[in-house]
């Protein structure tokens, strides 16, 4: 994309703050997120081999519930596997591993409108949480698997919730998860920066690694309710070496802090030479053979 440039007499703050406020509305506007890239082609063809037309028009709504995708039929008596998407309007870029996992688990999707608040999206999945553990007992000590943003989303809702046993016996995956924030959203360090673009871009708020939310989530009372609810032992993250998104090279000791707190003690690392992306992590080989280690 290319972004045109301020004239030379605008003073370099104001300028370099300006750039960053136009680049960021520019690629909200092609994107939909600033700092989380998310996003993999749709793919319905799964849904309609599967006679699940009707659950691929509740998924693309996005409208913030828990979608049943596994046949009732063929459910019965299986552990839940329940998937988060990224800050993505496809929330479909997540198949490949509902693919392979339909037959060994009963499989559930949130999807989830990523341009709401980070607050009102974790009320709302933890209000679908709490409905689809009454309806199927099983999802109460279901396998939770989240990936890059959808990790601020289900670190918020386990904070906030004020019933904490419907997180009390779930497990944790996360997939390359933005802990502490993104790396790519530094650049808020300025409070002036970051309140432009939160103004078109929620998710980039909640990945700002200087913000409130991210003293919220990732450290203090917050960080300790996290893991009084969600054990350590119950946890297991995936990570990608040199990941742009990560903040594992951050030289601010309260960030790194942050960082680490979101990752837990049980952390594989995907090399570089991999060649895995953020971006398209859940469709990539390499990436799903470290899931299926976990989820075998």
């Amino acid at each position: 994309m290319l972004i045109k440039k301020f004239p030379a007499n605008i003073p370099g703050r104001t300028a370099a703050i300006c750039q960053i406020f136009l680049k960021g509305f520019l690629i909200s506007l092609a994107a939909g997120s600033l700092f989380t890239g998310c996003a993999t082609p749709a793919n319905g063809k799964w849904f309609a081999e599967n006679g699940k037309n009707d659950a691929l028009r509740e998924v693309m709504k996005r409208k913030d519930k828990i979608i049943h995708l596994s046949p009732k039929a063929a459910a019965a008596d299986k552990p839940v596997l329940l998937l988060l998407h990224g800050a993505t309007d496809d929330p479909t870029e997540m198949m490949d591993i509902v693919r392979e996992w339909n037959g060994r688990y009963d499989v559930y999707l949130y999807a989830y409108n990523f341009h709401k608040p980070v607050e009102r999206a974790a009320a709302d999945f933890t209000r679908e949480l709490k409905r689809i553990e009454l309806e199927n007992p099983r999802a109460a000590r279901g396998t939770i698997v989240v990936y890059s943003y959808s990790a601020i989303i289900f670190r918020e809702a386990v904070i906030d919730a004020t019933d904490q046993s419907i997180f009390a016996s779930v497990s944790l995956i996360q997939l390359v998860p933005t802990a502490g924030g993104s790396n790519l959203a530094s650049g808020m360090e300025n409070p002036f920066t970051a309140w432009l673009v939160s103004r078109v871009s929620k998710s980039s708020q909640a990945e700002n690694p200087y913000g409130s939310l991210a003293n919220h989530l990732w450290d203090g009372d917050g960080n300790r309710k996290f893991y009084a609810t969600i054990s350590g032992e119950r946890m297991h993250t995936i990570l990608l070496e040199e990941d742009a998104h990560s903040l594992a090279n951050t030289t601010d000791e309260t960030i790194r802090r942050r960082y680490e707190n979101g990752l837990g003690t049980n952390v594989l690392m995907i090399p570089k030479s991999a060649g895995v992306t953020h971006d398209y992590f859940p469709t990539h080989p390499v990436a799903l053979e470290y899931l299926r280690k976990l989820l075998k």
